[in-house]
């Protein structure tokens, strides 16, 4: 009975190995094979085009429209509850932001399949240009509600973003500041890289 106290320790340890181990890898490649690394790991979320290549990439939840904390909750309870008795629940799908070496934005939401979730179809794509904006930017003097709880890391927030181009619907959604983009150093969040411009 012992053994099961020394789990948690042995699994926090295969996972700081497995950090090192993927932290040495990644800095004996060369810029060019970090690219197509970071590429390969995105590229099926989107329909690229001939020779486009993912060099930013960020995830996300699709905005379903303003609601307090209180109203999450409801609705959770009760879609628990529907998925108990019915075996049907309904989800806020995630989404994954793409930007691409010619300059597109390109959307991809999630959808299940028979009822798995983690299928993804390109929903939209903004031409080069195109801009994403804060809250503050999108919708002045209006609030888009608490945040949901970040899917991809519970500490981090999320954030209220509108992707907006020429001809092209607005969409919207919270994003994880936790993307990445190749060039740039640590994290970067969409607004960063697309500008948050009104």
């Amino acid at each position: 009975m012992q053994l099961y106290y020394f789990l948690p320790v042995l699994f926090i340890g295969a996972v700081v190995a497995y950090s090192m181990w993927v932290r040495q890898r990644m800095a004996s490649m060369s810029p060019e094979q970090l690219a197509e690394q970071f590429h390969a790991s995105y590229a099926p979320y989107f329909d690229l085009g001939a020779d486009e290549k993912v060099v930013g990439a960020w995830s996300g939840v699709e905005f379903q429209g303003p609601r307090s904390a209180a109203s999450r909750l409801a609705g959770a309870a009760l879609n628990s509850a529907s998925a108990a008795v019915v075996g049907v629940s309904t989800y806020v799908p995630n989404v994954q932001v793409g930007l691409t070496s010619t300059g597109r934005l390109l959307v991809s939401r999630e959808h299940s399949e028979l009822g798995e979730r983690g299928h993804y179809k390109q929903l939209c794509a903004f031409a080069p240009g195109a801009n994403a904006l804060d809250a503050a930017a999108a919708h002045p003097g209006e609030s888009p509600g608490d945040a949901p709880k970040n899917p991809y890391n519970p500490l981090v927030s999320l954030e209220f973003v509108q992707l907006r181009g020429e001809g092209a619907e607005p969409y919207e959604a919270w994003m994880s500041p936790q993307g990445g983009q190749l060039g740039q150093p640590g994290f970067r969040s969409i607004l960063q890289a697309a500008g948050a411009k009104a």
